[in-house]
């Protein structure tokens, strides 16, 4: 099922110092240019989305916007783009814009503060210490950060690197302004390439999580330190890879995306316990908030769950020069860690050479099978959460309600943000903006679609239940066959 791997590819086309290279007003009629011009050659849903019924939208929005663009402020800039680029309500087909200091190749904000300081500062502010100020983790600790107030603006924070693994960041690195709004707090949040986000955010759980939304997840607090840290863990969305044993019977398996990087952890974390599984009555599959990633990370959970043929619709590439291009610069990257996945690329990418223009099935039959050599017994009852699954999760969440042992839980549906995969990205000429547009659109249209509404769950949890996983804990166990 590789022919469903979800794809990420990027390419600079020139130095991103634009202000050496012409006006403002030509620059960002360029910008808005590429973006027009590139979602219009390559984006598989085009020709799905723009009709003879919505062209005339689409030709009207484009006329609207373009003529604001000459005169648009960067901030401007960014809505005008996102604006038209959601015409198509499409998850995996985006933009992103940064300018100045955003910019990754820009230098790094630095804060004094060493952790010793900024302890002591939070103990000194004592009782007026504000609900946000304190430390944070971000990312399963891929971060770990800082905030204090800004002494002149009692309701402005900065958040600073404590400690972090990330390349390319080091502590006194700010990682985010805060400022405190009538309702909840606006974030200048910088991803790990340095870009810019202007995010909301919420405190919840009383106070010990900032909730920055489903992209960019939570941070846990650390300190002041929280009362129940284990019923925050099975309240919120998972950031780490983790199997937890919650009872003699059940097991929990959190799984916060697919990446590429999670292959061989999962992978190891299953063999490891496969005796475990095999004595298991009970799994828990959580993969609320995942992000998605490639389908041949979750392999290792089939046969699992497996109990008759598991059947996906495959889907149809779009050929264009540019989609070759960056297909193929991912398959060059996949070559070394996953040569199968490489290979598979470039067969794909050599048929949509031989159809220019055309969108191609890469496959002889418009689906595939999956049929393990046997049924395990155990786990006997396979469990689901699914609420805000994106991407590869929810085709996992496809494959998984095949099966006879699971069962979907959420409070809501998955993401629906599956129809149009396999994901490449391409940055303007003048760096400030990077485009995001999928390259398939699946078989299954136009009578079954995942987009916009997903998967349901077989079981809504009820509103006013804050932890979900004891909840289904509790309804695996008391399953009788």
């Amino acid at each position: 099922m590789l022919h469903r791997i979800l794809i990420l590819a990027f390419i600079a086309l020139s130095s991103p110092a634009y202000a050496q290279t012409g006006s403002v007003a030509k620059i960002n009629l360029q910008d808005f240019d590429f973006v027009v011009a590139k979602i219009t050659a390559n984006y598989a849903g085009f020709d799905t989305k723009v009709t003879d019924a919505t062209r005339p939208s689409l030709t009207a929005l484009t006329q609207r916007l373009r003529v604001q663009v000459p005169t648009a402020s960067d901030a401007e800039m960014e809505s005008i783009l996102r604006e038209w680029v959601g015409f198509f309500q499409d998850g995996h087909t985006h933009v992103t814009y940064s300018t100045g200091a955003s910019r990754s190749n820009a230098a790094p904000r630095r804060a004094p503060w060493t952790e010793p300081q900024l302890r002591q500062r939070l103990l000194s502010l004592g009782n007026n210490r504000d609900p946000v100020e304190g430390i944070w983790r971000i990312g399963g600790g891929r971060y770990r950060v800082g905030v204090l107030r800004t002494d002149t603006k009692p309701e402005a924070f900065t958040a600073v690197v404590l400690s972090t693994t990330a390349e390319g960041w080091a502590p006194k690195d700010v990682k985010a302004e805060i400022r405190r709004g009538s309702v909840g707090y606006s974030v200048v949040y910088r991803a790990g390439d340095r870009s810019v986000r202007i995010l909301s955010a919420r405190l919840a759980s009383d106070d010990a999580v900032l909730d920055l939304g489903h992209e960019y997840g939570v941070w846990m607090r650390e300190w002041p330190a929280v009362a129940n840290a284990d019923a925050l863990t099975r309240e919120w969305p998972a950031d780490e890879l983790g199997l937890t044993r919650l009872s003699v019977s059940t097991w929990w398996l959190r799984i916060p995306d697919f990446g590429d990087d999670r292959a061989k952890p999962l992978r190891e974390l299953v063999a490891q316990h496969e005796a475990d599984f095999a004595s298991a009555q009970n799994l828990l599959i959580d993969l609320r908030n995942n992000a998605g990633g490639s389908d041949y990370v979750y392999q290792p959970l089939l046969p699992l769950l497996y109990t008759r043929p598991i059947y996906s619709i495959d889907v149809e590439m779009r050929s264009s020069p540019d989609n070759i291009l960056l297909r193929q610069q991912v398959a060059e990257l996949l070559r070394k860690d996953n040569p199968e996945g490489a290979a598979l690329l470039e067969a794909q990418n050599l048929a949509m050479a031989a159809h220019p223009g055309a969108y191609i099935q890469p496959e002889a039959r418009p689906f595939s099978a999956y049929v393990a050599p046997v049924v395990r017994p155990s786990p006997r009852h396979i469990a689901v959460l699914i609420d805000g699954a994106a991407s590869t999760g929810e085709q996992f969440i496809l494959d998984a309600r095949q099966s006879r042992k699971v069962t979907l839980f959420g409070y809501g549906n998955s993401a629906g943000i599956l129809d149009y995969a396999n994901v490449v990205a391409m940055t303007s000429p003048s760096g400030r903006v990077h485009l995001q547009w999928a390259t398939s659109r699946s078989l299954r249209l136009p009578d079954d679609p995942v987009d916009p509404n997903g998967v349901a769950p077989d079981i809504v949890i009820p509103q006013s239940e804050r932890d979900p996983v004891s909840y289904v804990q509790a309804w695996l166990e008391r399953q009788v066959d």
